[in-house]
C-alpha cells in the first residue's frame, strides 16, 4: 500500500477512534477571480445541482478497498456539497475563458442580447478511493429556454501524488474545472436561437428524407 492510500486510509481510521483529533473544514471552490462581466457573452445558468443521497452530509466520503463507503468524522466539507460544486464550476468557468459566462441561476437572469443556456447536474459520485484516486461520476443535461439540447454522462479520475484530505479536495476540484471546460465546449457548439434549431432540423429532415 502506497504512501497516498496510507494517508488517507489512517485518517478515516483515526476519525472513528480518536476522541482529541481536530476537525478539518474544506472550502472546495477557490472563489471567483476579479473580472469585468462581458454582458454580450452567451450565458451557462447552473439552474440545479442534485446529488445521490450518501453524499448529502458535511463528512467527506471516503470508498475503502472492498467497495465500502465511509465517513471520515473530523474532515468535513464546509458547505453541503451540491452547492459547494455549483460554486466551483461556475468559478473555475468563468476563470478560464470569457465567451460563455456562468452564474447561478437564482442569482441571474437571462439577458434579452445574449444567448442563454441552462444547466442540471446530477452527482453519483464524488470522493477519495483506496486505490489514489479521487472520482466525480454523473450526468448533466443543457437546455436553451425549455427546450433540451444535449445530455450527457461523465465519469472523471485523477491520481492522487500526494497525501492528506486537502489534496484530495484539490484534485476533486480539479475533475470540476475539467467537466466545465467540457460544457463550456459544447456548449459553444449549440444552436444559439430557436430560429437556428429549427432550420437546423430542417435541414437533417431533407438530408434524410431526400
Amino acid at each position: 500500500m502506497n504512501k497516498v492510500i496510507l494517508s488517507l486510509c489512517l485518517l478515516v481510521l483515526v476519525g472513528c477512534q480518536s476522541t482529541s483529533q481536530s476537525i478539518n473544514i474544506f472550502q472546495l471552490s477557490k472563489g471567483p477571480k476579479p473580472a469585468q462581466v462581458d454582458f454580450s457573452a452567451k450565458q451557462l445558468l447552473i439552474k440545479r445541482i442534485a446529488v445521490v443521497d450518501y453524499l448529502k452530509q458535511s463528512s467527506i466520503v471516503f470508498e475503502q478497498e472492498n467497495g465500502e463507503l465511509v465517513t471520515t468524522r473530523y474532515q468535513l466539507w464546509a458547505e453541503p456539497i451540491d452547492k459547494g460544486i455549483s460554486r466551483s464550476l461556475i468559478n473555475d468557468i468563468n476563470s478560464s475563458q470569457s465567451k460563455i459566462r456562468a452564474d447561478e441561476h437564482h442569482f441571474s437572469r437571462c439577458r434579452a442580447a445574449s444567448d442563454c443556456y441552462t444547466a442540471e447536474l446530477y452527482v453519483e459520485k464524488f470522493y477519495p478511493s483506496h486505490d489514489s484516486l479521487v472520482t466525480f461520476a454523473g450526468k448533466y443535461k443543457l437546455y436553451l429556454g425549455d427546450e433540451l439540447m444535449a445530455q450527457h454522462d461523465f465519469h472523471l479520475s485523477k491520481t492522487l501524488t500526494d497525501d492528506g484530505y486537502a489534496h484530495a479536495v484539490e484534485s476533486l476540484n480539479s475533475l470540476v474545472a475539467q467537466l466545465g471546460k467540457t460544457m463550456v465546449e459544447q456548449a459553444s457548439q449549440l444552436p444559439s436561437s430557436a430560429s437556428e434549431i429549427v432550420r437546423t432540423m430542417c435541414y437533417y429532415r431533407r438530408q434524410f428524407f431526400s
